[in-house]
């Protein structure tokens, strides 16, 4: 039956394709209709998904143009579609990832978009109702990814091994970016030999640099989802990230400065500190875009670049910072 052949139609397209969300269920007029025939037809319509926009075809059933019904209601009744109707329609195909339909629906601020094969022939419709799912299944699942983990954990219930399983791939990159900084630690053991008050701040360094980086990281990943941040504005948002990374790193940089001289007796450990402070928090700012933009240059979803990946990195890059600095300043900190 009709049902049955719509399921078959729709079970053929990838189901996070716009051909898998569509409705085939469309109300179309032919474009040598007028206006006349047009609002007869539209009267008799019936099981139609919506009609605040009336697509138009040709005959061979190729989108050519959009009304609206303001439009076919304010013109003389024989007045033919095709002089009426708006040929730029804003439309997708139907392998079109159902990500990239939200944003054309929320960019361009419409309450439905058609959905066309190869040739340009109307196959469906997809409705704001249809797009508010999207953008809701795909916020989730990038919370669940930017965790570290991953929404199969709900298939799962109560089997605490299977999403030990799925969790434990992210901890054993954090793990090994542990012991990267562990070992880098024990490279610059002679420094902390002499100064051993320098492990005072290294909790410090490494949270705050992970903090910010996973700030700035969240902020371009959800940019790159909504649509907000796209390749061509991404400079501008790196030199922002780069600027706040700056003036936070400065003012906490100032404050543990303050507090290592005060607590040690020492302004050069201060120094020491609040520079390695500024410069990790600086570092770790432009690390957050840097990552999940490289992720999704090579076409991984840049989520997974987020809290796990960034923090992991910031650790590393914010020892080096650290410790280099206090060696270069090691002959006044004796």
């Amino acid at each position: 039956d009709e049902d049955s052949t719509e399921i078959e139609q729709l079970l053929s397209y990838d189901e996070d394709s716009a051909g898998g969300i569509m409705s085939t269920e469309i109300f179309s007029l032919r474009e040598e209709m007028r206006v006349q025939e047009a609002i007869e037809a539209l009267q008799q319509a019936e099981d139609v998904e919506m009609v605040f926009y009336l697509y138009v075809t040709d005959e061979y059933n190729h989108l050519v143009g959009v009304l609206s019904l303001r439009q076919l209601l304010t013109v003389p009744p024989q007045t033919q579609l095709k002089d009426i109707m708006t040929r730029d329609v804003i439309r997708v195909t139907t392998d079109t990832d159902q990500e990239e339909v939200a944003h054309l629906v929320a960019r361009y601020n419409i309450l439905a978009i058609p959905v066309v094969d190869d040739s340009n022939k109307l196959m469906g419709i997809v409705t704001v109702d249809d797009v508010i799912d999207v953008m809701r299944e795909e916020a989730t699942e990038d919370i669940f990814k930017m965790a570290g983990a991953s929404e199969e954990e709900l298939l799962y219930g109560f089997k605490s091994f299977k999403i030990a399983r799925l969790r434990l791939p992210w901890l054993l990159v954090n793990l090994f970016g542990g012991v990267i900084t562990g070992y880098l630690m024990w490279m610059f053991k002679a420094t902390l030999e002499q100064i051993v008050a320098l492990v005072s701040f290294v909790p410090v360094i490494t949270g705050m640099g992970g903090n910010v980086g996973g700030q700035s990281a969240t902020i371009v990943v959800r940019g790159f989802a909504t649509g907000r941040i796209d390749m061509g504005t991404l400079r501008r948002v790196f030199f922002k990230e780069l600027r706040v990374g700056f003036i936070m790193g400065t003012v906490c940089g100032s404050t543990i400065g303050l507090v290592a001289w005060f607590w040690h007796h020492n302004p050069y450990l201060g120094l020491v500190v609040g520079l390695a402070m500024v410069t990790a928090m600086t570092v770790a700012a432009s690390m957050g875009v840097l990552a999940p933009t490289f992720f999704k240059k090579i076409g991984v979803d840049p989520a997974i670049a987020s809290s796990p990946f960034v923090q992991t990195a910031n650790d590393i890059t914010g020892i080096l910072i650290y410790f280099g600095t206090a060696t270069m300043f090691l002959q006044l900190l004796l």
